[in-house]
């Protein structure tokens, strides 16, 4: 299962990612708005659950390691999430290596991801939590058609700081 994009290449996260994964997990200019850094051993509890692959339906998050098309070099981190609650319905999620970040990178994957998760697995709706300050991912999805449904005051706590989580929507035509 693989997404192609001009520049890029979106295939899932395999056994071979590990170091990739950690560095990305455990850099704080990218964790800043997504969570607590965790250590190598709950982290790689989290590799595992998310190099299994998962089918529409299942729980658990369907996990591509974006990289760049001409030179195989990785870049981020994508995935597609069941929402638990509608079948129907999925979360996406993403973080890029700070290297490709404002270059339009996450924009082409995202937008790759969304025509594949409404084309191919149906869903007919997407969702996307952003951390209240995560400005450049709030404008990026907005950019994309998603429309800010609410917001929960107080929801989530990085490094022991609470933030608002911003619910993003987009709805498929």
């Amino acid at each position: 299962m693989a997404i192609s994009t001009p520049r890029l290449k979106l295939r899932l996260l395999n056994s071979n990612d590990w170091l990739f994964f950690k560095n990305l997990n455990q850099n704080q200019q990218i964790m800043q708005y997504v969570a607590d850094i965790e250590d190598e051993q709950t982290l790689f509890s989290l590799f595992e659950s998310r190099v299994t692959t998962r089918k529409k339906g299942q729980e658990g998050w369907l996990s591509f390691v974006i990289e760049m098309a001409d030179t195989n070099e990785l870049v981020g981190l994508h995935g597609i999430k069941p929402v638990t609650q509608n079948e129907c319905q999925a979360e996406i999620g993403f973080m890029l290596h700070p290297d490709f970040q404002g270059k339009g990178f996450a924009l082409e994957a995202t937008q790759a991801v969304i025509n594949f998760a409404f084309k191919n697995l149906k869903y007919e709706a997407l969702h996307a939590t952003v951390t209240a300050g995560n400005v450049a991912s709030a404008k990026l999805l907005e950019k994309l058609g998603f429309i800010h449904k609410k917001t929960i005051e107080s929801n989530y706590q990085i490094n022991g700081k609470w933030y608002d989580d911003l619910i993003l929507v987009l709805e498929h035509d």
